[in-house]
């Protein structure tokens, strides 16, 4: 080779590397603009597969570019939560660092999303150390420290804390029209649910003994007590005629009183079980609207 041509061939190297690193990051460009969007059409499905895409055949890239690599966990894991696929959601939301845009609304929508999967599966423990670990964050702007107050009473009403509710909800100021409407509802889900648990199966039991029927309408089954009183009543007439007419041994008093008091026991048992069927089922009705109320704010925090 020539000594011209060797001096020319670090030349031609900077060079070719130069232009496939344009191509290269004006390729990469591209593939993120096509990803947002993906997003801004709702396309999130397209969206996640396409991340995924742009991340395997990227990512030794990625491990340079912490603000695109936290960007693509934060458009997944959004993307993800749109899907309601939520463990993947909360997976994207916690791997984003504290130093991304996006970083807030990550970390309440994560908390949200715990809570939300803790309830429904039942899991106790899942939502109280979720709860722990929002009590341990701090927050500097006031909005986001209310939100972090409304969001901790909602989850001590979901683990039935009512002294913790109260002591998060008397962070309220109701300056924020982001959540005070909601923040009223979660006074009003207390009263409900601690009027429910207050409501005793022995109480309603004994109510049901002296005045059948009585004890499913303290639970709150008006119509179900007024069907036991009149089947009790009815059961109970026949059973006093046969007792007058036939006398207490005969066979028709025995039928009837055996059915009288089945009547009557039924009534005291199904009265106890009424009050916990009835509890079961506002437990889960609020629980319900608790966790719907918590995410509306999250909304019009983080537009």
């Amino acid at each position: 080779m020539s000594p011209s041509r060797t001096a020319h061939l670090p030349l031609f190297v900077f060079l070719l590397m130069f232009f496939s690193s344009g191509l290269l990051e004006a390729s990469e460009r591209g593939e993120i603009r096509f990803i947002r969007h993906l997003m801004e059409q709702q396309f999130w499905g397209d969206a996640l597969f396409a991340i995924e895409k742009f991340e395997n055949e990227h990512h030794q890239h990625l491990e340079r570019e912490t603000q695109l690599r936290d960007s693509l966990h934060f458009w997944a894991g959004w993307s993800a939560y749109n899907r309601m696929m939520l463990p993947d959601a909360i997976g994207r939301f916690q791997k984003i660092s504290e130093t991304h845009p996006g970083y807030l609304q990550a970390a309440f929508y994560t908390f949200y999303l715990r809570t939300y999967e803790a309830s429904v599966h039942g899991d106790q423990k899942e939502l109280l150390a979720s709860k722990e670990e929002l009590k341990l964050t701090g927050f500097s702007r006031e909005i986001h420290s209310e939100l972090q107050s409304f969001q901790l009473a909602g989850m001590n009403l979901l683990l039935r804390d009512f002294d913790g509710f109260e002591y998060h909800s008397g962070a309220f100021t109701g300056n924020f029209f982001a959540m005070a409407h909601e923040q009223d509802h979660l006074g009003d889900y207390a009263r409900e649910l601690k009027k429910a648990d207050g409501k005793s199966p022995f109480a309603a039991a004994l109510m049901s003994a002296a005045i059948p029927g009585s004890g499913k309408i303290y639970a709150g089954r008006h119509g179900a007590g007024i069907s036991s009183f009149l089947q009790v009543a009815v059961f109970g007439g026949i059973f006093a005629e046969s007792l007058i007419r036939a006398g207490p041994g005969h066979p028709r008093t025995w039928a009837t009183g055996s059915a009288f008091g089945l009547f009557y026991v039924s009534n005291i048992w199904g009265s106890a079980i009424a009050v916990r069927i009835t509890q079961e089922e506002i437990y889960e009705e609020v629980d319900q609207r608790i966790l719907f109320d918590l995410h509306i704010p999250l909304r019009s925090v983080f537009r």
